[in-house]
């Protein structure tokens, strides 16, 4: 009789566990899909650019779309929210990546030649912004503010 309850328990705990993993996979694809839809530059945030960019396979809308997961990354850091100071900071670094895609979109209106120069800057910037989280995760706040700083700059000059 013991041996039936224990197999009955175990199966239980096991289907509990089954179905919160597969809750926990589906609630997951299900975030995942709506930003990639969506048209949110930084999470929460709609962005300017077309929403033809979430699907687009020109270089403008692959940057934006690297700069959109690269600030959402950056927004995943749970340490940021806790801090005053690296909030604002956060904020300033928010407004240096809307000032960067703004400047994707009008290289997207512009000439060629025009856009290729833009274009050239905003990748070698969106590369220092991938770099960005890895940075800020579990360093002291000094070097986060500096971090979110020096990228804010970086990216407000193209």
């Amino acid at each position: 009789m013991i041996a039936v309850i224990i197999i009955v328990a175990t199966v239980v705990v096991a289907l509990f566990v089954l179905g919160g993993a597969a809750w926990f996979a589906w609630d997951s694809d299900k975030r995942v899909r709506n930003f990639a839809r969506s048209t949110d530059l930084i999470p929460g945030r709609p962005g300017r650019a077309p929403e033809s960019w979430t699907t687009d396979n020109t270089r403008e809308a692959l940057l934006h779309r690297r700069i959109r997961y690269a600030i959402a990354d950056v927004h995943a850091n749970p340490a940021i929210p806790l801090d005053e100071e690296l909030v604002a900071a956060r904020d300033r670094l928010d407004d240096a990546v809307f000032e960067l895609d703004d400047r994707l979109i009008a290289a997207s209106e512009a000439g060629r030649d025009e856009a290729t120069e833009v274009l050239d800057g905003a990748e070698s910037a969106v590369k220092v912004l991938e770099g960005l989280p890895k940075k800020l995760w579990e360093a002291p706040k000094s070097d986060q503010l500096a971090e979110l700083d020096h990228v804010s700059r970086l990216l407000s000059r193209g």
